[in-house]
């Protein structure tokens, strides 16, 4: 099995030639806003030495930063997962597909794919994820897919002038497994 292979896309490491998708990814505000927060502009240098730092990580299964691309080769998001709690085997990941490739079923794929991987080779037993209230498709797309919501943490987002909820998902391996079958 190819863990980084899927029908529609692929998962790949970060290269140096990423940096210029990366840099417009950054100037994105409705990416920005789902994913973190408004930021200050960053540079295409800094951009460029980002991507450099990470594609020079080398095989760094704790939080690497991975590029989704479409059958086609086009690079149509990022993921980024990552190891919260060693100890339990706990983990999460940030994801985005740029707006002019979403709804065609990247994002699920991407994500089964990082939680086969995570549940299956690094003895991982638990998903998290955090979604803001006001990401509507993120939302959608996690429920789609069977996370359950387990909790909301009221009032702790920021955006626009005025503040939302943050909504709480998880998924055991167990319940990954019974949704594979």
């Amino acid at each position: 099995m190819n863990y980084w292979q899927g029908d529609k896309i692929c998962l790949r490491a970060m290269e140096e030639s990423d940096a210029d998708f990366f840099y417009e990814t950054l100037q994105d505000i409705e990416i920005q806003k789902n994913e973190s927060d408004i930021r200050v502009p960053m540079s295409r240098k800094a951009c460029a030495d980002f991507v450099a730092e990470q594609a020079a990580k080398g095989n760094d299964n704790t939080s690497p930063f991975l590029m989704i691309e479409d059958n086609n080769g086009n690079r149509v998001g990022m993921a980024s997962p990552s190891i919260e709690d060693s100890r339990v085997g706990v983990f999460t990941s940030g994801i985005f597909i740029k707006p002019e490739f979403q709804r065609r079923g990247y994002a699920k794929e991407a994500l089964f794919m990082i939680m086969r991987f995570y549940f299956n080779q690094l003895r991982c037993q638990k998903f998290n994820v955090t979604v803001y209230s006001y990401n509507e498709p993120s939302n959608r797309l996690f429920e789609a897919i069977g996370l359950v919501v387990e909790g909301r943490r009221r009032n702790t987002v920021f955006h626009d002038g005025e503040f939302y909820d943050e909504i709480l998902y998880g998924l055991t391996k167990d319940e990954f497994s019974e949704l594979v079958k």
